[in-house]
């Protein structure tokens, strides 16, 4: 596992090399990778071959079971929620009130429900795509560097290879 700490600013370009950061194949596509450090997130696309983007694109029966049942229970929370909020408010506040705060409420519980789901998802997905994930990420970041950390010893001497004039001491 190596990890490389370059200069780069918050919407400035990074510099990959052409390679699959997972395999070392010829790149044709991408993989986000991301990290949220208090209230500032950090995204960054990493090239990826043909056979690793599919691979993340494909979900194991558990994933699919997961997704349907976030999707089903989302929705009822979100419809139940906004019904008892309604019925539970004292009319006195008005309706345009009251619908603000069962809305509000409702999709409050729903995305509650919506990153608890996402969470199980994310545990329940196959091996190889946890590996293929786990292959690059951001270690840390601040307003003028962000370390990254490479599974793939290659894609890792490429990368520092493109950003020597970047690279700093971790």
């Amino acid at each position: 596992m190596s990890q490389i700490k370059i200069k780069v600013r918050p919407r400035s370009a990074v510099r990959f090399p052409g390679i699959c950061v997972h395999c070392a194949q010829p790149a044709a596509g991408w993989m986000e990778v991301r990290k949220r450090i208090g209230r500032v997130t950090r995204l960054i696309e990493v090239p990826l071959c043909n056979r690793c983007a599919s691979e993340l694109r494909r979900q194991s029966g558990e994933e699919e079971r997961l997704q349907k049942i976030g999707r089903l229970v989302g929705s009822a929370l979100f419809l139940l929620a906004l019904a008892l909020i309604l019925l539970l408010t004292p009319a006195r506040l008005g309706f345009t009130l009251r619908l603000l705060i069962a809305l509000s409420t409702a999709t409050v519980l729903t995305t509650a429900v919506y990153l608890w789901f996402r969470r199980a998802r994310f545990q329940a997905a196959r091996p190889e795509k946890k590996a293929i994930r786990n292959s690059a990420g951001i270690t840390t970041f601040s307003w003028r560097a962000t370390t990254f950390e490479f599974n793939n010893e290659t894609f890792a001497e490429r990368f520092r290879d493109l950003n020597e004039t970047l690279l700093m001491e971790i």
